[in-house]
């Protein structure tokens, strides 16, 4: 069965277009990834669950949970901090940092061998050997 991590741009831009208030193409991309995975597992590292709750007035709201109710978490465990400490250090070395947080997001999907779905694909693509699918270009 396929597997995929899924980075805080996809929930945005999902809760977007579920509620109407998508602005792009990008949630609608989103929900064609869906349903052209349709029971692929799908799994949140837990930066991104911060990153996207920490986005409403209330992060416990019914609103803010409805998305993240189906989603398996991916935390992170010590082999997600060794593959992070070891790409962090590269991309700083090379001059090509990315955000912790995404550094975070990508080294957790690195880490559990899963592809990252996300609309920020030439950001993510710094991290070598991430599999990255770009998913506002199904819009």
């Amino acid at each position: 069965m396929e597997q995929f991590a899924l980075d805080t741009s996809f929930l945005i831009d999902l809760q977007r277009a579920a509620t109407g208030r998508a602005q792009t193409g990008a949630g609608f991309g989103a929900l064609k990834f869906l349903r052209s995975h349709q029971g692929a597992n799908l799994f949140l590292p837990s930066v991104a669950r911060g990153e996207y709750l920490e986005g409403f007035a209330n992060p416990e709201s019914p609103e803010a949970l409805a998305l993240l109710l189906p989603l398996e978490d991916l935390p992170v465990t010590a082999d997600v901090a060794r593959v992070y400490a070891q790409v962090s250090k590269r991309l700083r070395v090379a001059g090509r940092l990315i955000g912790a947080n995404d550094a975070w997001i990508g080294c957790t999907a690195l880490a559990t061998s899963m592809p990252l779905v996300t609309s920020n694909a030439g950001h993510f693509s710094r991290i070598t050997d991430l599999v990255v699918i770009d998913y506002s270009k199904l819009a």
